[in-house]
This record gives structure tokens, C-alpha cells and sequence, in this order.
């Protein structure tokens, strides 16, 4: 079994998970890291064991000993150095939001099959149990027909936080209102067709401290979500279905995440470390980056989750419901 060789652009709190994912992983190894200055990439290197520091993103990535890199840079960084990655030959897992918009997420897609690399959105919750058994069980009809979604996240962002700042992509949408965006999506199984959405933001600025949006899905369901980024600690979503109804709540520390999942009053919960998802992302990263195919739906999956993004944004500027535009628009 072949072990990929990863580097990490970026040293903010995130690496401290994904990279330990990356070094449990069964196919993996972290092999460098890299920071915005020689310094951060130095102390970093010195904090999770990695072999190899940096001077920069541009050394790590000219490394041919590299052959994926886990990118977890500002909002606002990510078309610039995915593409530099790509351009350079590595497969690329990026950070959620993986772009500020479908354009630049169709720019780096387009250039990772022109390399015959693979691209993907930095999800994690897709590796914890607790949203794929929802999904079954709707699936399974346990609930019926799926109608009403209705999801929230929030959190109090600190003073300091990257997450205030603008021109560094951030704001409640980016931030959290993906997770919901995303969520919707997998388990209504399709892609809406409308989407409206408020939001309160700084006065004289774009940045969104709180939103709230709605999504109508062409099968008859309906999404709410509200999301916040200066309110208490409060995350999951209920589906209510033609039969019966489902509710996911996460709760977190600093060593777990459980996913509490309710269906039809009998409660289960989901419980993995802190680290756990990050490793099984990494490890059917690797797994998919390897395939003959590294990337069968063309970047689909991607740049469908950029149109819904790009729709709320819209319909928050012009003040009502907006159209999510088609693959083919």
C-alpha cells in the first residue's frame, strides 16, 4: 500500500486536528508544513513532530517528495494557492469554504482535471457516523417523505478572530453556514432551486454576523437555516417527514464530538475523538486521489455547493428570492 506524503500549508488551529488525522492515518504521512513566515512553519514543524519546515507555501510546494497537500489557509487565500498546488502537481484537500464563490471554485476544478489531480472540499462531518445514519434512515422511508429541514449553528467568534475580518472572507455564511448549506443538500439527496436569505451585518461593511436563509428543494422540501457568529454555542438540524422526523445535535468539548441523533423518539448517540474524522478523511482522500479516476464527478460535488453559496449571498443583496443557478448556466 502506497503512503502519500503530505505537506500542510498553514499553521492555525485547525492543523492541530487535520494534521494529527493526516498522521494516524493508515496510508499517510505528514511529511512537511508550511506558514505564512519561516518562523510559524519552524514552530509548527517542532510542536507536531513533522520531519520537514518551510520558508514558505511556494518551497513546500516545489518539494517533489510531496504528494498531497491539506491546505488550511484564509478564506480568502484559497484560489491562489490551490491553484499554485495543483499547478505543481499535488492533489489538494481544501478547507470548507473550498472558494468565496463558484467562479474561483470552477477555476481550480478545471485546473485539477487539466492536471489529473483531485480536488475536494474539506468537509469532515462527512466521516461521522451520526449524519450517514440520518441519512439511511431517511432513506429507509423511517420517516417518510422528507419536507421540512431545519437547521442552526452558532457560536460567540472571539474579538481577534480571522472569522471578523472581510477582507479575509469572513463572516457567519462562510464560516458555518456551509455545514447547513451542505447538510440539507445530503439529506434531502438533490439540489435547490431557490434559495432567500437575510442577514445582519457591520454597520458600513459586508461581513455577516448572523443570516438567515431558506432553500427550496425541487422534490417539495423546504430548508431553514440560521447561523451566527456572536451568539452561544448551539448546532444541529431536524427533518420532519410525511411519516415521522429526525433530529441530529452536536455537542463538542476538547477531546469528543457527539452527534445526538433522535428518530421517531429513540435517541442514539454518535461519539469519536476530536481526530478520528480527520484521519478518515485523509485516508479516502488518499485512497480517491489514487483511483485511476481521482475525481469521477468532474468537481461537481464542489462547485455545486459554490452555486447554493453564491444564491444566499445574491438574494441577501437584492432582497428576495433568487434562482440557484444549474451546472449548465
Amino acid at each position: 500500500m502506497k503512503r502519500w506524503r503530505w505537506g500542510v500549508l498553514g499553521t492555525g488551529n485547525i492543523v492541530a486536528k487535520g494534521g494529527a488525522g493526516i498522521q494516524r492515518s493508515a496510508n499517510g504521512e505528514w511529511l512537511g508544513v508550511a506558514g505564512r513566515n519561516p518562523e510559524n512553519g519552524r514552530r509548527a514543524a517542532e510542536t507536531y513532530g513533522v520531519p520537514r519546515a518551510y520558508a514558505g507555501y511556494r518551497e513546500l510546494l516545489d518539494d517533489p517528495d510531496i504528494d498531497a497537500v491539506y491546505i488550511a489557509l484564509l478564506n480568502h487565500l484559497h484560489l491562489e494557492w490551490a491553484l499554485e498546488a495543483v499547478k505543481a502537481g499535488k492533489h489538494v484537500l481544501l478547507e470548507k469554504p473550498f472558494a468565496l464563490n463558484e467562479r474561483d471554485a470552477r477555476i481550480i476544478v478545471e485546473a485539477a482535471r487539466s492536471r489529473g489531480v483531485r480536488v475536494e472540499e474539506a468537509f469532515v462531518w462527512r466521516h461521522m457516523e451520526g449524519h450517514a445514519a440520518a441519512r439511511e434512515a431517511i432513506r429507509d422511508g423511517k420517516i417518510g417523505e422528507p419536507v421540512f429541514f431545519r437547521g442552526h449553528f452558532s457560536f460567540t467568534a472571539a474579538g481577534n478572530s480571522t472569522r471578523l475580518v472581510e477582507e479575509w472572507g469572513g463572516g457567519a455564511l462562510y464560516d458555518i453556514g456551509c455545514y447547513l448549506v451542505a447538510w440539507s443538500r445530503y439529506q434531502f439527496g438533490e439540489e435547490p432551486t431557490y434559495a432567500d436569505c437575510r442577514f445582519t451585518r457591520d454597520e458600513g461593511t459586508r461581513l455577516d454576523r448572523r443570516f438567515a436563509g431558506t432553500l427550496a428543494f425541487p422534490g417539495g422540501g423546504t430548508a431553514h437555516m440560521t447561523g451566527a457568529i456572536d451568539m452561544p454555542y448551539g448546532c444541529g438540524y431536524e427533518i420532519k417527514g410525511t411519516r415521522g422526523g429526525l433530529e441530529v445535535r452536536q455537542f463538542a468539548d476538547a477531546g469528543s464530538i457527539t452527534l445526538q441523533v433522535t428518530l421517531n423518539g429513540e435517541t442514539r448517540d454518535f461519539v469519536t475523538d476530536r481526530i478520528e474524522p480527520f484521519r478518515l478523511q485523509a485516508e479516502r482522500f488518499a485512497e480517491r486521489a489514487g483511483a485511476s479516476d481521482p475525481m469521477p464527478d468532474g468537481g461537481e460535488a464542489i462547485l455545486a455547493q459554490a452555486r447554493v453559496m453564491d444564491a444566499l449571498f445574491a438574494s441577501g443583496d437584492e432582497g428576495g428570492r433568487v434562482r440557484v443557478k444549474t451546472g449548465s448556466a
